[in-house]
């Protein structure tokens, strides 16, 4: 089984129900931290998958990004930010 990788992933849609389908697609494999941004750990099959489901929604009115974050680098956070979801939670992957 290959390493996972760390990923953010934001999106831009100016249609409701696209950006239904997307946030329903991107909860099934990361957690939002923000309202068009979700952090996920992905190994290549599943990053591959992800991808693919993105694709078969044939978006037309934005795109969503995909990023992948630096191993072993921290987030920096200027400001009051939220607290850490994962704090008290193990990823199976």
């Amino acid at each position: 089984m290959s390493a996972a990788g760390e990923y953010a992933i934001v999106y831009d849609l100016s249609d409701d129900r696209e950006r239904t389908r997307v946030d329903k697609t991107l909860l099934g494999y990361g957690m939002r931290v923000q309202k068009s941004v979700f952090e996920a750990q992905l190994s290549k099959a599943r990053l591959a998958r992800l991808q693919a489901a993105l694709e078969a929604l044939k978006l037309e009115t934005g795109y969503v990004r995909v990023y992948r974050l630096l191993a072993g680098k921290k987030p920096v956070d200027i400001g009051p930010a939220p607290p850490d979801p994962d704090a008290e939670v193990a990823w199976i992957v």
